[in-house]
């Protein structure tokens, strides 16, 4: 895919007709409805609904119009970038920060790349789980951080961090609070906040689907620090990653049967060079202790 056919989808789905969009791109109705179809091929299926007047996009188009949105706004900041650049003001490199990782266990090791490097600025991007392989494939990124349960994605290298588990987090004098351990089952009876960018997601509810439990679904939502306040109210419980806590007043419990965890890992694109800043950055992450960080992290998982 390239950047005008995600700019052509874009304008199409904000005014839902193709002859509107085409002049909005300055592009001939015959060449924006090429481009469409295209578009849907290389992502193996369609993206919009032609029904006449009744034009719409399709669930797939729905769900993949905020990824094409967050690729515009990373394009922009990378003209501005550039610009920068070469008008010598800094050395800039975006990283992608996949959302479920918590703030905690990379901020103390960029910071201290930032010091040691003080021309350098490290923008950082929240990105979603499906979107890091796109966002480094189109130079949007230069590195990514992640967390993966899965396959890996063609293309990318990924380089082992550490390990995180998942747990059980929920409020002070909840009933699990007394519980060494949480299972799936328990949580099942729970009313449940259900992190919509989770990796474990599909998982988790095709568990409870087998084991026959009707899942009590309060809130959804793509934003962690939202789940989480819910959790610190006592609104509900959620299983998350150990490490991603952000707020006060959250306990958690190891989650067994079944016991999951996922890899931190660096994310880059397979055979690209490097420039000399982002270099630095990625032989730093190689050398860097990772089990310190971690030891720190599981000392100060709890918290109220």
């Amino acid at each position: 895919m390239d950047f005008n056919q995600i700019r052509y989808f874009l304008e199409l789905s904000e005014c839902l007709n193709f002859t509107n969009a085409a002049e909005r791109c300055n592009v001939s109705q015959p060449g924006l409805t090429a481009a469409i179809r295209k578009l849907e091929q290389e992502l193996g299926g369609a993206l919009i609904v032609r029904d006449g007047r009744n034009t719409r996009l399709t669930e797939l188009g729905k769900t993949l119009r905020r990824s094409f949105e967050g690729i515009t706004r990373l394009k922009d900041e990378i003209h501005a970038t550039a610009q920068m650049f070469n008008a010598g003001k800094t050395d800039e490199i975006n990283i992608g920060l996949m959302c479920t990782i918590g703030p905690r266990v990379l901020s103390q090791f960029l910071d201290a790349f930032q010091e040691e490097n003080p021309r350098a600025t490290l923008v950082l991007h929240d990105v979603t789980p499906n979107s890091i392989g796109a966002l480094l494939k189109s130079d949007a990124l230069d590195i990514a951080y992640c967390g993966r349960n899965g396959s890996p994605v063609s293309g990318l290298t990924y380089e082992r961090l550490f390990d995180e588990d998942m747990v059980v987090a929920f409020s002070p004098d909840h009933p699990f609070e007394a519980m060494d351990t949480v299972t799936l089952d328990e949580v099942g009876h729970e009313r449940y906040l259900d992190r919509l960018h989770c990796e474990f997601r599909e998982f988790f509810l095709a568990e409870f689907n087998k084991r026959r439990l009707a899942l009590d679904v309060a809130f959804l939502s793509e934003r962690e620090d939202w789940i989480q306040d819910m959790i610190a109210a006592g609104v509900g419980v959620s299983i998350l990653p150990r490490f991603s806590l952000m707020r006060p007043r959250i306990l958690t419990r190891p989650l067994c049967e079944p016991n999951l965890s996922r890899a931190i890992e660096v994310v880059t694109m397979t055979g690209r060079p490097h420039s000399g800043i982002v270099q630095k950055l990625l032989d730093k992450t190689a050398q860097y202790d990772w089990s310190v960080v971690e030891r720190k992290l599981t000392d100060a998982v709890e918290f109220i």
